[in-house]
Order: structure tokens, then C-alpha cells, then sequence
């Protein structure tokens, strides 16, 4: 028994002593993010020229967005070690004996999870990047990332375009996300059986890796032209003007309503977490 006791204790000690794991944002060459913003941006810029001459202005004006690119990597990472025993009583001799096992399965086991997030936005303005004549679009990708490769931006814009077109509805806010999920898993065990019984040992883990890309549309509002018409001050046939300066205003009302289409994606896109 006193072996017992120190294997848990040992066991016990290695597992408090164990350093949390902390994957780290996968490097440039999992994740080019210049790559993809690039080839983001032109496949936006291309599909709304294109799509300018069949849209409506009044249902769908391809200039008059402001287009947010969220790029929002998370890595997860877990490992799963497990240990146990099993020992004979009494070990040698006798007609009769006892079996001694330490936990169920594999016995004692310890558990270490970690999760690095990382999210970064990016603002168009549509008409601008309709006109910008200097975007390196004509450049190949250099990787194969599929983030890189054809998102399928123009179809789905255009998709919406021909129902606003036949129904006569107006589009509010639309969206698109791509995302990109990859998962390692290994598991391994160690079993050393002698006279007295068996020792287990068992180690198991996975790597998951997801990608997301979100483009979120948002109006902007409408610029009203104002016409003001200054009287002269002290002219003939007028009073003395006493006009006092007017506060102006500004709310933002563009950025919440950004946010707040953004975290209505976020949770259109929310997944059960498998494993």
C-alpha cells in the first residue's frame, strides 16, 4: 500500500506541476493575412463594378457601402494524460488473491486546455474601392490558402440583386462568411504487465485550428444637401444681423450599426463545439 501511496502522490505532484499550454496564432504561413485581405479586397472591388450596371440604385447602390472584413483566427489546443495500476494480493503463494486497480480505465488522469483568439477589422468604402486604381489585383496569390483562393463574393451578391429585382425589396445588410477549420488528434498508451500486476500509462491530445473571414455590408447614410442663403450685414434697406452661432450634432450612428450587425452574424455563425 505504501507504493500505492506514493505513486498518487507522484502522480499528483507531476500534474500541479505541469505548465498550462498556450497555443500560439498560427504564423504568417498558416494564416497570410496581407494574402488575404488583398485578394479579399479585389474580389469585392471586381464584383461590384460588375454588378453595378443590372443593380438599382434604389434597392442596391454597389457605391454607397461601407464593407467591414473581419479576419478572426482561434486556435484550441488540449492534452490528456492518464496513468494507473493494478497490483496482486498477496503477490506470490496462496489459493487465493485480490486485485487492486487505481481508478477506472487508465486510472488517474490530468487534463490541460488552451485557446488563443485573435480578430482584426478592416473598413471600405465601396465607391472608393470601386474606383482605386492602384490595388495590386493583377499579382497570383503566392500560397494556397483557401481563404486566398475564389469566395464566391460575386454569386452571392448577385443571387440577392435578382430577387430584390423581381420582388421589389430594398437590401439592407447584406453578409458573408468563409471560414476554414482544421483539427489534428492523436492518443497513445503504455501498458508494462509483470508478476505483481500492470502499470498504464496513456497520453492523448488534438490541435484545432479555425479561420474566419466576415464581410458585413453597412448602408451609409444619406448625405442631404442644404442650402443656406447669408443676408448682407448692414446693407441698405436691411437691419443690423444678430445671428447667433448653431451647435451641430453627430451621433454615430453608422458604427453601432455596424457592431450591431456584426454581432448578429457572429451569432447566425455560432456552432455546438464538438470534439
Amino acid at each position: 500500500m505504501m507504493y500505492v501511496a506514493r505513486f498518487a502522490a507522484a502522480f499528483a505532484l507531476l500534474s500541479s506541476g505541469g505548465c498550462a499550454i498556450l497555443p500560439d496564432i498560427p504564423p504568417d504561413w498558416a494564416l497570410p493575412v496581407r494574402e488575404i485581405i488583398l485578394h479579399t479586397a479585389c474580389e469585392l472591388k471586381f464584383s461590384l463594378i460588375d454588378l453595378q450596371p443590372i443593380s438599382d440604385s434604389r434597392r442596391f447602390d454597389p457605391s454607397a457601402w461601407t464593407i467591414k472584413v473581419t479576419l478572426n483566427p482561434k486556435a484550441d489546443a488540449d492534452i490528456s494524460a492518464g496513468a494507473g495500476l493494478t497490483r496482486r494480493f498477496p503477490q506470490t503463494g496462496g489459493t487465493t488473491f485480490s486485485n487492486l486497480v487505481i481508478g477506472p480505465g487508465n486510472g488517474i488522469t490530468t487534463e490541460m486546455k488552451g485557446s488563443h483568439n485573435g480578430s482584426v477589422d478592416f473598413k471600405f468604402d465601396s465607391g472608393a474601392l470601386m474606383r482605386d486604381e492602384g490595388l495590386p489585383c493583377e499579382r497570383a496569390a503566392p500560397s494556397y490558402h483557401a481563404l486566398t483562393q475564389v469566395l464566391g463574393i460575386h454569386d452571392w451578391l448577385y443571387r440577392a440583386i435578382v430577387a430584390s429585382n423581381e420582388t421589389g425589396a430594398s437590401i439592407d445588410a447584406p453578409g458573408f462568411t468563409a471560414g476554414v477549420l482544421i483539427k489534428f488528434n492523436g492518443t497513445g498508451s503504455w501498458t508494462y504487465t509483470f508478476p505483481p500486476g500492470t502499470n498504464l500509462l496513456s497520453l492523448s491530445g488534438y490541435y484545432q485550428l479555425e479561420e474566419t473571414l466576415t464581410i458585413t455590408f453597412i448602408n451609409n447614410p444619406k448625405k442631404d444637401k442644404i442650402k443656406v442663403v447669408s443676408l448682407p450685414k448692414g446693407g441698405e434697406g436691411f437691419l443690423p444681423n444678430r445671428g447667433r452661432p448653431v451647435a451641430s450634432t453627430f451621433t454615430l450612428i453608422q458604427d453601432q450599426n455596424a457592431s450591431l450587425q456584426q454581432i448578429r452574424q457572429q451569432l447566425q455563425n455560432l456552432r455546438i463545439p464538438t470534439q
